[in-house]
């Protein structure tokens, strides 16, 4: 700040300053030319004090000692205030960041320690689960599913071993991953059937709408259309994409119909035990090269047994909680 005038510093020193004038003097007593200014008049005085009138400069209260006092008072003030300020500047914002981030985590897994849920649908039961995201999935018998209480910032990922068909809510900056072992279903917003079970080699999917792709573990990406399947050999690594003829066929079981085209008897004959929670005893393997193409709805297991004996010269024996399988 401008230096005031010498007068002015004078009436302020002997006390006959105005407020005005008090208050410009002092803030500029502040300033390091002011402090200056002060130090080199009290060595004057005190060069300048006579033999004698020395008790005139010690323990007096003079105006200069009260200035001194405010001047020391205000610097300190205004220290505090700049470092206030300073700590608010850092502190009001992480604060703000940590009230969004709390605020965001609750929705979404921002610090990678979100909790698991682990679902086992058991044999001859069926499950409908949906996600925080609304993201809807229904879980076949025999199904394990593992996902997280919150999806994580970047994407939405499951696991399953099983059979599900999804209703995904669409998200082009998440996508939604079905995890299977090694291999991942990769979903832009879609509904499919996804059948992966760890005692087949196989993954089917069948797409009614959106657009999803398997992405294998060894190699490649294999995308799919609406009204399209795939199949999947993870052993062998061949994959097949063919036209989906009937669209929601595979997927009837989810309304508690059990639908079978064309499958083969030791596929049926895996559906059957998870559907109806029993075991299956062949004792004539000539039985394994018939098909079978058969549509039940809520049916007992003696039921849809006395079926496919219509379909071929194959016989099923219940006995039990096992089904005797020979020609």
């Amino acid at each position: 700040m401008e230096r005031p005038s010498e007068e002015t510093i004078r009436k302020v020193v002997d006390g006959i300053a105005t407020l005005e004038e008090t208050a410009t003097v002092v803030e500029w007593f502040a300033t390091e030319e002011g402090q200056m200014y002060l130090s080199h008049e009290m060595d004057m005085r005190s060069f300048n004090a006579k033999e004698g009138y020395e008790e005139l400069f010690v323990d007096h209260e003079i105006p200069s000692d009260k200035m001194f006092n405010e001047i020391l008072a205000r610097e300190r003030r205004r220290k505090l205030r700049r470092t206030m300020y300073r700590a608010a500047a850092i502190v009001i914002p992480f604060i703000l960041l940590l009230g969004l981030g709390w605020q965001v985590n609750k929705k979404v897994d921002l610090f990678g320690k979100t909790e698991y849920v682990d679902v086992y649908v058991p044999k001859g039961e069926r499950l409908q689960v949906m996600f925080q995201d609304g993201t809807k999935a229904y879980l076949n018998s025999d199904t394990h599913l593992r996902y997280p209480k919150k999806f994580s910032l970047f994407d939405r990922k499951v696991f399953l071993n099983g059979e599900a068909y999804f209703t995904v809510d669409k998200n082009p900056d998440r996508p939604f991953i079905v995890q299977i072992d090694d291999d991942m279903v990769k979903v832009y917003g879609t509904e499919f059937n996804v059948k992966a079970y760890s005692t087949s080699n196989l993954i089917y999917l069948a797409l009614d709408n959106g657009n999803i792709s398997l992405i294998p573990f060894t190699k490649g990406q294999y995308y799919i259309k609406p009204g399209e399947k795939l199949a999947y050999d993870r052993k062998t690594g061949e994959c097949r994409i063919t036209k989906n003829e009937d669209t929601g066929f595979v997927s009837l079981w989810k309304k508690d119909i059990l639908a079978f085209k064309d499958t083969p008897l030791k596929d049926v004959i895996a559906d059957l035990e998870r559907w109806y929670n029993v075991s299956f005893t062949v004792q004539d393997r000539r039985a394994y090269i018939y098909s079978y193409t058969i549509v039940s709805e809520n049916v007992s297991l003696e039921k849809i047994l006395k079926d496919l004996e219509k379909i071929s010269p194959v016989k099923f024996t219940l006995d039990g909680n096992t089904v005797i399988v020979s020609m």
